[in-house]
């Protein structure tokens, strides 16, 4: 049977009243082994207790005198009839399954007859629903029906929404919902979710049937939902997406799975639709640049040389030829009385996603800046700017530092610099564990004139992300990544809101707080 189960929390009234989808159960029960084919009996009963009396032709007794219920009366019970070969077998109550009963049977003369007899029991599969047709719209979850000549009754069944899948343990519980993926480029078969993110809970006790499927839409907007039937599983890629790359609106939901055929509904099995949900994945472009570096000015154009592009010719404009296609194929041919002694191809660096730095801002876990009160909805605060210059004496970073807004635990030196580096990292920028100069320079970038002093970094911190982003208690020390020696390295140690730089071995246990170099 199928069973409607989508928006039945809605319509649990309307639902079942007029289909009859949970009628009372019913069960086959079958007697046998009487030696007389003619006492087996087929009986459909939904209203157990339920009794049979059978008589036994064909046993020479003249009285019946033991009754052995296999070791177990629970479902049923057995005693003699009006005859001394009668018995009436009584089913107590439904069960799934064969309850073996003996009967021995006793002459004049002291000669015992056995008799094996089974019963069994068998649920019924659900009979088809009966009542008036329901026309629903899937739109404003509504059902509809013309009432017959009779009466209907209205039976309230209710089945929860399916659930996305969950990862880690108390007090870190992650929900498994659909994430945007980062760096997609339009017009390519990549797909708009992440790997490993919108994986459905399994259904009930189950590890192989999940409480519904996902399903995925592409909007026009980021508050109003696409119809239902613009709805498909297929997980969307960046392949129809214009070269010029867009926000690309995808919307999903649960769907929830209906009950399984032949089955009655449960909660176990039949589930509810989620509501759609929008996620913003940013698509990019799919449209560079390549810059002709010729030894002299304007070689494309002073006609030593052509260009195609996928075959047609292409037109190179100051030395520059622009928005070629990731995949198209790029030939440059000398022309007559020219030839090439060198074409040397390099991959031009990426745009940073950060914009225009600010000490004090927050960098996003799309890997933007953003001022602190301006961090959209569902972008999680991952770090604060906490140095903006153009200086190059501080080992990896130009542009700027950000120090992360947690901890990333407590470790020996090595285990802290591949942990900080081994970070989820952006465009143009790194992970690290930051040296003694780059947390000086952080210090005082955040307001302070005195090097040692880390207080209002601390505090712009609280102020930005909540208490739980702040440093650890004073006499706490977190690594650098400056070394003293081959077996030391220097910490950056908290001592009433100012520091000092002591030395440890680095094979000792410290505090670790990443920064991001842009």
């Amino acid at each position: 049977m199928k069973t409607i189960s989508r928006y039945i929390m809605t319509l649990a009234l309307l639902l079942t009243a007029v289909t009859g989808a949970w009628a009372a159960d019913t069960y086959t029960i079958t007697f046998s082994g009487f030696g007389n084919e003619a006492c087996n009996k087929t009986v459909t009963d939904a209203a157990l207790e339920y009794s049979e009396t059978f008589t036994v032709n064909d046993v020479d007794a003249d009285y019946m005198s033991l009754i052995d219920l296999g070791g177990s009366n629970e479902y049923v019970s057995i005693s003699q009839g009006q005859y001394d070969t009668q018995i009436i077998i009584t089913v107590k109550s439904a069960f799934e399954g064969t309850e073996k009963v003996t009967v021995y049977y006793v002459n004049m003369d002291g000669d015992e007859t056995a008799r094996n007899i089974s019963v069994t029991c068998v649920k019924n599969a659900p009979a088809e629903p009966a009542g008036p047709k329901v026309a629903w719209n899937a739109s404003t979850k509504t059902g509809t029906f013309a009432m017959p000549g009779s009466d209907v009754v209205l039976t309230p069944i209710y089945a929860k929404a399916a659930a996305f899948a969950t990862t880690g343990t108390e007090l870190d519980v992650k929900t498994l919902l659909p994430e945007a993926a980062e760096g997609i480029i339009a017009g390519t078969d990549a797909s708009l979710i992440a790997e490993g993110t919108g994986i459905v809970a399994f259904a009930g006790t189950s590890t192989e049937v999940t409480q519904g499927t996902l399903m995925y839409a592409i909007g026009t907007s980021a508050t109003e939902a696409p119809a239902l039937t613009a709805f498909s599983a297929t997980v969307p890629t960046a392949e129809d997406i214009a070269d010029d790359g867009a926000d690309v609106y995808v919307w999903y939901y649960i769907q929830g799975a209906d009950t399984p055929d032949g089955q009655q509904a449960t909660e176990e099995n039949t589930f509810n639709d989620t509501e759609p949900a929008c996620l913003t994945v940013q698509v990019l472009t799919n449209k560079f640049d390549i810059t002709f570096n010729a030894a002299n000015a304007n070689t494309i154009e002073a006609g030593k040389a052509t260009v195609t592009l996928d075959g047609a010719a292409a037109t190179v404009t100051d030395g520059k030829l622009q928005g070629v296609k990731m995949g198209s194929e790029v030939k440059i041919k000398a022309n007559t009385g020219y030839k090439f002694r060198k074409v040397e191809v390099k991959k031009a660096a990426s745009e940073s996603l950060i914009v225009n730095p600010v000490v004090g801002q927050i960098i996003g876990s799309d890997g933007k800046n953003y001022n602190v009160a301006d961090v959209p909805t569902g972008v999680e605060k991952v770090a604060m700017i906490t140095y903006v210059g153009s200086e190059t004496g501080h080992d990896t970073y130009k542009r700027g530092l950000a120090i992360a807004l947690r901890d990333e635990g407590e470790m020996d030196w090595a285990t802290a610099k591949s942990t900080c580096e081994a970070k989820s990292t952006f465009t143009n920028a790194a992970w690290m564990v930051p040296s003694v100069p780059q947390w000086m320079a952080m210090c005082t970038a955040t307001g302070n004139s005195g090097n040692t002093y880390y207080g209002s970094m601390k505090y712009a911190m609280i102020a930005a992300a909540g208490e739980e982003s702040s440093f650890k208690e004073d006499g706490y020390q977190y690594w650098s990544s400056s070394e003293g020696s081959s077996s030391t390295a220097f910490c950056f140690g908290l001592k009433d809101d100012s520091a000092n730089i002591p030395s440890a071995d680095k094979n000792n246990i410290k505090g670790v707080r990443a920064v991001l170099a842009f």
